[in-house]
């Protein structure tokens, strides 16, 4: 508890205090902060990006493409229509991307 609290509380200590009671604080700081917020808008501008360039490009390619895996790659895009940003034009296998706006 000592060794990896600090490591996930910016360098806070847990408290142990002794009373009738023991009372143990663990310090909690959340980690779910803007760089997630940011990594998801980076990804969903280059499926844009992608999708500009290669109207034709596959979820895989793009999951190459910026290196995440393709069932986030698929959730970006669900997000992304769901938004009216991109649509799908004809099937899955032989139809393209357009992106409608952003």
């Amino acid at each position: 508890m000592f060794k990896y609290t600090p490591l996930y509380a910016n360098g806070k200590e847990p408290i142990i205090e002794e009373q009738d009671v023991y009372r143990i604080e663990i310090p909690y700081i959340p980690t779910l902060q803007g760089s997630n917020v940011e990594a998801t808008q980076k990804s969903t501008q280059k499926i844009i990006n992608l999708i500009r360039e290669n109207p034709y490009v596959t979820t895989q390619e793009m999951a190459d493409s910026i290196g995440i895996i393709r069932r986030t790659i698929a959730k970006h895009i669900r997000s992304l229509q769901d938004k009216g940003i991109i649509k799908r034009i004809g099937p899955d296998k032989g139809g393209h991307w357009e992106v409608v706006g952003d």
